[in-house]
């Protein structure tokens, strides 16, 4: 692991390819299935659609469900992710492993983790040069955080995959400017350096990790599938969150008594 510690402080970001095995795979992606049938059925419900499509394969049902109502379509998944399939990714030995390299032994689940469907023609998902802590950029100056994504399909450019800029972590915060849907790096900023891009083609069961410092983006999907993925992010547990939400502690010699003990105790708790 300590390649990974060097990779991450070298690049901005470290892959960690066939982290995950089948079995934490196959619960994930059954509770993401889980996700969309409850949707489809609050859809029918509401007499928003008429049927669920219940045959379709889960890397298309999303679409036929909103097939009339695309501006409709759920971008993020958070509030409902307290279910125990899920637990088995933010608490896997493999990823704690590189965030204890990074972060030392005090582990939190910071209050900011998503599963997001990103459909093909959907502009409110293609996600413009940024760093993640443009976002919140006087709290990045102190809080110490590890940024976790991982896919459900194969993530390639034709899908809508992440770029990073290697490196760019280095800069610091940079000048970001509002668009539409999402914060962008200002073009005299970005623009010097988006040669040096990466695509970040990756499959199920690889993760990558990186920096909130970190350049990057997600293309638009030009793919006939939803390309699912899940991000979350560690943190310093011996920092606080600066947010009103305190996230949930996985890893900690200090507090014991606060530390995620199992699925079944992940399920009982809210995001908070």
């Amino acid at each position: 692991m300590t390649f990974a510690r060097e990779c991450f402080d070298r690049e901005g970001y470290f892959i960690l390819h066939g982290a995950l095995d089948p079995g934490c795979l196959t619960q994930v992606q059954r509770e993401c299935e889980v996700l969309v049938e409850e949707v489809a059925a609050r859809l029918v419900a509401e007499g928003r659609v008429r049927q669920t499509f219940a045959e379709a394969p889960f890397t298309t049902r999303l679409m036929r469900l909103f097939g009339d109502l695309p501006d409709q379509t759920p971008t993020t998944f958070r509030e409902e992710l307290h279910r125990a399939g899920l637990f088995g990714l933010f608490a896997h030995p493999a990823l704690l492993a590189v965030a204890e390299q990074v972060l030392g032994p005090e582990i939190r689940l910071y209050p900011n983790y998503s599963v997001r469907p990103k459909l093909p023609g959907d502009p409110r998902t293609e996600v413009l040069w940024h760093q993640d802590a443009g976002y919140t950029p006087g709290e990045a100056q102190i809080l110490r955080m590890l940024n976790v994504w991982t896919p459900l399909v194969p993530a390639r450019v034709a899908n809508g995959c992440m770029q990073f800029v290697p490196g760019s972590h280095r800069q610091g915060v940079v000048t970001h400017e509002k668009e539409t849907h999402y914060l962008k790096i200002n073009e005299a900023v970005v623009g010097p350096v988006e040669d040096q891009a990466v695509n970040i083609e990756v499959d199920p069961g690889d993760v990558v990790f990186f920096s909130n410092l970190l350049f990057h983006r997600g293309l638009p999907n030009k793919a006939d599938h939803v390309r699912w993925s899940l991000d979350f992010r560690y943190q310093d547990a011996t920092q606080p969150t600066l947010r009103p939400t305190q996230g949930h502690l996985l890893c900690s010699s200090a507090h014991p008594e606060q530390v995620v003990r199992d699925a079944q105790h992940w399920a009982q708790l809210k995001f908070q």
